[in-house]
């Protein structure tokens, strides 16, 4: 089973929060944490004089949105902070005012700036862009009189704005959870990728697939010191980088290197799945039984366990005797950074052979007949179960591949509602990945 995670950007935000907290506590004011599920507010504060420790009833909604990073487009005086439209239109709706933090705790720095005054400029909200200034807009202790100005009176009735409904889109992005923290380049004798296989194959070397070669050098994941490498580089020109340099590098070249190395992982890791390449068709499929009888696998679908029948065999329809053609589940993959994260752009196809090996001779036929007649609910279906199946976890008979790791699919947020009825349908064998096994497609 996959372990639960919570990822560093939630350790962040919590933190900034606490941050807030201090700093209103600071203030001589009462902080309430909104908790659990929060539609685009992390808090209210309630002002209090501090002198009489008299509570008012007087409140401020607060969002935090916390980094460890630079700020966009940040100077040594100020910054900007793009607003989402979903929480701008919340923030300004009902009557409570509303501040926007933006922080970075590590380095003890928060910055404020009131939303409704803020964007009462046409400009402004529709650029949905803050500006701020490091001086004018620290939010620290010396805020608490403009906060006591700016809350709402007791007498005045306060609206609060009601929480949109939220939906959950899942995307075909599938998060990158781990990569090797090092890579090593080193110059060669040998000029072509076919040159260093054929040495790997005298040397009677096991041939790690983490590799590739160009202009007489090799760049790999494998240490390239040891052997067999050290039989095929210039020891003297071995070098070890940080991987992160390279897959977060703004140079193209690097970056394209990087992914090249990543799609060797891939592979590798496809191939201890069980899973079989087509160069020509760019895709990784379930390779076929020995016996090419039917196999079904079983996976942890959205909501339930879910099969899926991932390589199975059509027969003629004039001949039921004889088989037609076979049908592998495939996709095809694609690596994307996105901010500071690396996905593995799932796109599932289909893969098809007359035997179980060699291409069947109307592959682009059925290919394109079966995209024509497949439903959104069976490309989501496919998604999932690549992507539950690429994130699984080893055991002790087979270990977890050990290069390359994903943990979950990205996920959207929506301020607007999706029917599940409609979106989500009823797969095969009660699953719920609307698969079209059922449909046939193709008579020969």
């Amino acid at each position: 089973m996959n372990a639960k995670k919570i990822h560093h950007h939630s350790i962040v935000g919590e933190q900034g929060v606490n941050f807030i907290h201090r700093i209103v506590l600071s203030m001589g004011f009462l902080w309430y944490p909104t908790g659990g599920v929060e539609a685009g507010v992390d808090g209210i504060i309630e002002i209090r004089d501090p002198t009489t420790g008299e509570v008012t009833n007087s409140v401020v909604q607060v969002q935090s949105k916390a980094t460890t990073k630079p700020f966009q487009a940040e100077t040594e005086t100020g910054f900007e902070f793009r607003c989402d439209e979903k929480d701008l239109n919340y923030w300004l709706q009902g009557n409570a005012p509303v501040i926007l933090v933006v922080s970075r705790p590590q380095s003890g720095e928060a910055y404020w700036v009131s939303v409704k005054d803020y964007f009462q400029d046409p400009g402004r909200r529709a650029a949905r862009k803050v500006r701020f200034d490091k001086r004018r807009d620290r939010f620290d202790e010396g805020c608490g009189d403009a906060l006591a100005r700016l809350a709402v009176p007791k007498d005045a009735g306060l609206y609060f704005a009601p929480s949109p409904k939220e939906e959950t889109l899942y995307s075909n992005l599938l998060r990158v959870s781990h990569f090797p923290e090092q890579l090593y380049a080193a110059q060669t004798d040998y000029r072509t990728g076919k040159d260093v296989r054929d040495k790997l194959t005298e040397l009677d070397a096991h041939e790690d697939n983490e590799w590739f070669a160009k202009y007489k050098s090799v760049l790999s994941f494998n240490d390239l010191s040891e052997w067999p490498w050290d039989e095929i580089c210039d020891q003297g020109t071995v070098e070890a980088f940080d991987s992160e340099e390279w897959a977060y590098s703004e140079d193209p070249d690097v970056r394209r290197d990087f992914v090249q190395l990543l799609n060797s992982c891939l592979r590798a890791k496809a191939h201890a799945l069980g899973l079989r390449f087509s160069k020509d068709h760019g895709c990784y499929y379930f390779q076929a039984t020995n016996d090419l009888s039917d196999f079904k696998l079983g996976y942890k679908s959205i909501v339930h366990d879910a099969t899926r029948t991932v390589f199975r065999g059509y027969r003629k329809k004039k001949n039921p005797k004889e088989i037609a053609y076979y049908r592998h589940s495939a996709f095809e993959g694609r690596f994307k950074r996105f901010d500071d994260a690396w996905y593995l752009e799932i796109i599932p196809t289909y893969y098809f052979t007359r035997d179980g090996r060699w291409p069947d001779r109307f592959y682009e036929d059925k290919l394109t007949g079966i995209k024509q007649l497949e439903t959104n609910q069976a490309v989501l279906g496919q998604t999932v179960m690549w992507a539950e199946y690429l994130g699984r976890d080893g055991n002790l008979l087979e270990p977890q591949y050990p290069l390359l790791r994903f943990d979950g699919l990205m996920k959207v947020e929506l301020g607007a509602g999706i029917d599940d009825e409609a979106w989500l349908g009823r797969g095969e064998e009660g699953g719920e990945d609307g698969s079209s096994d059922g449909l046939v497609l193709f008579e020969q």
